[in-house]
């Protein structure tokens, strides 16, 4: 399970973190879902956003956005500013997911 992740350069720790604070039914349906998962990290990777990691243990709801809708979230805010605060604390993604 979640091997696109590992493909994608998650680690195994990260995986296991997911595993352990998410649902069976809640990382199938990611699976299920994994492209739109990977847009929603490459386009994370392309911000810089570098707490990919903490956002998918423990901010997984976010993954099942669209690219689309996170872009529309994101322009809403100064993007260099949003994305320190968020790499400072993975928490920060709140204010844009949920504004």
């Amino acid at each position: 399970m979640l091997q696109f992740l590992k493909d994608m350069g998650i680690s195994d720790i990260t995986i296991l973190k997911m595993i352990n604070n998410n649902s069976e039914d809640i990382l199938y349906d990611l699976e299920c879902d994994q492209v739109n998962c990977l847009e929603v990290i490459k386009y994370l990777q392309e911000l810089n956003i570098q707490v990919i990691d903490d956002l998918l243990i423990n901010e997984i709801g976010m993954f099942f956005k669209t690219k689309e809708y996170l872009v529309n979230k994101f322009s809403k805010y100064n993007i260099s500013e949003i994305v320190d605060d968020i790499n400072d604390d993975y928490i920060a993604i709140e204010s844009v997911l949920y504004d």
